[in-house]
């Protein structure tokens, strides 16, 4: 077993994070199988001995990454990486890309990633890909999320940072058209408010931060999780919704289709309004339909994506051998 130091930023209590998420969740997992795992957040986090590996996470925070490549190269330790972000939100792209290829093992969460990755120059047999996981808490309650609300028909659900990035400003705009067709849709938003104005709608519940509880009683009441996201590697909230039995609608963005199994767990559809209406109205109109993609997203939960599996791929993936540790970029 290895003494693992995993290395992530914070996103602030109530905060939806995914890069987050996924470190504290593996290192529960990796600690669970055996390893001894140390969680650094700052400088004064590090073990009073060098660990066996430094696991970072995130290059659209890339301080704490930095921090660990540092600390790995100064001690001679395996350095590994998940960029848990797509580069169009780097900060600085060519120090995503050093820092990418600098990592002994980089981990994508899709083919659409590890092909991003070679082409800025991670050497193949360095990358390996990794699933995603949920991250829910507690036993849902949709029926009393939906009575303490005061939702009746169909329900939308926005779960993420309100950028436009995200697609907030699309649903916003789609909602119209859904209205027109089901005017007793109520359209629910969680996550961060940032720079984005109120929705004041008496059909709009918005709930800010959530805790993990609201977070599944919101997923498990949810007729369709919405996020027309148009820049993403894998949103979690995908993952969580089919874990809830619930269909995901998605922007187009590039990898989606590596993501989402369109037609099959969910739909894909350009990240424009007119688009998102119309996969909402489809799912709301065939209950069926919603039930059937739904039903297919749990199924690959069940199978494919577990907390376990995530720290099985890492522990199969930590150099061995000093030949395998570095290469000329340290």
């Amino acid at each position: 077993m290895s003494r693992i130091a995993t290395v992530s930023h914070r996103c602030g209590p109530g905060r939806t994070c995914g890069s987050e998420t996924m470190a504290v969740r593996t290192a529960e997992a990796l600690t669970a199988a055996g390893h001894e795992v140390f969680l650094v957040e700052t400088s004064a986090d590090w073990p009073a001995t060098p660990p066996d590996v430094v696991h970072a996470y995130d290059l659209a925070t890339p301080e704490p990454v930095v921090m660990a490549h540092r600390y790995a190269t100064d001690t001679g330790t395996p350095f590994l990486l998940t960029p848990a972000s797509t580069p169009q939100l780097w900060p600085d792209a060519a120090v995503g890309a050093m820092l990418c290829r600098a990592a002994d093992r980089v981990f994508a969460l899709t083919d659409h990633e590890a092909a991003m990755l070679r082409d800025r120059g991670v050497e193949p047999d360095r990358l390996r890909l990794i699933p995603q996981a949920p991250d829910l808490v507690g036993v849902a309650d949709p029926a009393g999320f939906r009575e303490r609300h005061g939702i009746t028909g169909d329900m939308a659900l926005f779960l993420g940072r309100r950028i436009p990035t995200k697609g907030y400003d699309v649903l916003r705009d789609a909602a119209t058209a859904v209205w027109r067709e089901h005017p007793d849709t109520t359209f629910v938003v969680a996550g961060p408010q940032g720079d984005a104005p109120p929705w004041d709608h008496p059909n709009v519940c918005d709930l800010g931060l959530v805790d993990g509880q609201t977070k599944h009683d919101a997923l498990a009441a949810a007729s369709v999780v919405c996020l027309p996201t148009s820049a993403d590697v894998f949103p979690l909230v995908f993952v969580e919704a089919w874990a809830c039995g619930r269909p995901v609608v998605s922007g187009a963005f590039p990898g989606a289709h590596g993501v989402v199994r369109d037609g099959v767990d969910g739909l894909i559809v350009d990240p424009e309004p007119t688009a998102v209406a119309a996969a909402l109205i489809r799912l709301f109109t065939d209950s069926r339909s919603r039930e059937r993609l739904g039903a297919a997203g749990l199924r690959r939960v069940h199978t494919e994506m577990t907390w376990s599996r995530v720290a099985d791929v890492i522990t199969h993936a930590i150099p061995r051998t000093p030949e395998a540790m570095f290469h000329g970029t340290r």
